[in-house]
């Protein structure tokens, strides 16, 4: 099962590289990694499980409860949800762990799980996951039995994200795309609570994607987004991910605004939440935004067990990468997508400004963004450009990073697909194009 056990999570495709079988060992094996056995609910012996609106999802949860239930452990189950509220639940119920069953952004044709265990701390590749991998091996049937519960948390988490996200009062018109996927669950109930009228797209929950890819970091997946912004004179579009933890924004002049952007923002207007705020962010960020977060500023590898740990290690405060995750401390180090939609929304109301307005400061360089490429011999091309490329500063924190006086690049394994990203950025766009030109022909160049 190596293949679909990655960096921090279970991916693959549905039903062949992940089916009942392996959702059942999958369960089992978490309970006696996380030492869960009891069915007792009113101890913390209980195992969380929720799942997103993928074809293969209720069949793998079924399997997955069965596993759980088998090695004599009690599952409290939410029904479908976004991860975010997922990882609420986990927290909220004090329940010693949780899997949700979910392949986030991935195409429609796979499926995979995510693992936390007590405080919703992710389990990953460097903190248990390949021994649950090892533990699948066996299948462990109890004495007795765990029992399985029902639980809605929906009302709860709306009300906590109200509670964060301070007074509000929105004058803006609002387009937002849930891509089809499970964001709805949260998103509608939140934002009739608070009165915002806005303008749905995709929000039936449809796991075959019929609209676009529930990849939301890929700006072809922004175009029906950015079409009805214009059409429609607003002044905002959102766009969420299959599982609702990533979050992207469009202007009103259609124009895709960077999560680095966004995430300077909110670190520009974070004195309404954080007395002296800390920030981890993704390496691969513009380098008007790293200078800018300056010594409060913690670089990351790309991923979100690795932002979580740091920010949890830190006390940082926020937190985001380039594929619009983004990470708040006052929502237990998790993903915020919702929360973070509010608190965008908030400043553009207070700043009377259009968000594209709001980020001009940091739009200093010119950034390829990720560029996807087949990764067969991945390692041997990017050994290839660490020697190619020795006169510039490299580090290898994630991959190869490689940087000089106007311009820089990294180049790092996909950690949910078998492909390896480039991204390039530079102080003119015609250095950028020349510089993305040259390493793509080096790296699809036969040794």
């Amino acid at each position: 099962m190596s293949n679909i056990f990655r960096a921090y999570d279970v991916r693959g495709i549905y039903p062949q590289e992940i089916n009942t079988d392996i959702a059942k060992r999958v369960g089992n094996a978490v309970v006696r990694y996380l030492e869960a056995h009891s069915t007792d609910f009113g101890q913390t012996k209980t195992i969380i499980v929720g799942e997103d609106g993928r074809i293969g999802s209720p069949e793998l949860r079924r399997a997955v409860i069965e596993g759980i239930t088998s090695a004599g452990t009690g599952v409290v189950y939410i029904g479908r949800c976004t991860t975010p509220l997922f990882y609420f639940a986990v927290n909220r119920l004090h329940a010693d762990g949780g899997i949700m069953i979910t392949a986030s952004h991935n195409p429609a044709q796979y499926n995979g799980f995510k693992f936390v265990g007590l405080g919703s701390v992710p389990i990953a590749a460097d903190s248990g996951l390949f021994e649950i991998e090892k533990l699948s091996a066996d299948y462990v049937i109890a004495d007795k039995c765990g029992g399985v519960k029902e639980a809605n948390p929906v009302n709860d988490y709306v009300d906590e994200v109200i509670k964060r996200a301070g007074g509000f009062r929105n004058n803006l018109k609002v387009v937002i795309d849930a891509s089809n996927g499970i964001t709805s669950v949260t998103s509608k109930p939140l934002l009739d609570k608070l009165g915002i009228s806005f303008i749905p797209l995709n929000f039936d929950i449809d796991g075959s994607f019929p609209n676009h890819s529930p990849d939301i970091s890929k700006e072809e997946n922004l175009q029906q987004l950015r079409k009805s912004v214009l059409d429609n004179g607003a002044d905002l579009g959102l766009a969420f991910d299959g599982d609702g933890d990533r979050v992207v924004f469009i202007d009103k002049s259609g124009a895709y605004v960077r999560p680095d952007y966004i995430l300077a923002l909110l670190f520009k207007n974070s004195s309404s939440f954080f007395k002296k705020p800390k920030v981890v962010y993704d390496l691969r960020f513009t380098k008007s935004v790293r200078e800018y977060f300056g010594s409060n500023g913690l670089r990351s590898k790309v991923g979100y067990t690795f932002i979580k740990k740091i920010m949890r290690e830190t006390g940082a405060d926020l937190g985001a990468e380039l594929a619009g995750h983004f990470y708040l401390k006052d929502m237990n180090y998790s993903e915020a997508a919702s929360l973070i939609m509010l608190r965008v929304l908030k400043i553009i109301n207070r700043e009377k400004k259009s968000l594209g307005e709001l980020v001009k400061p940091w739009q200093k360089y010119f950034n390829s963004g990720e560029i996807n490429i087949d990764a067969a011999r991945g390692s041997e091309k990017i050994s290839g450009l660490k020697a190619k490329y020795s006169d510039g500063k490299t580090d290898e924190l994630d991959g190869l990073t490689v940087e000089y006086g106007n311009w820089w690049f990294n180049i790092r394994h996909s950690n949910t697909q078998p492909i390896i990203r480039l991204v390039v950025e530079a102080d003119t766009k015609e250095l950028m194009d020349q510089k993305v030109s040259e390493l793509v022909l080096k790296i699809k160049k036969e040794p």
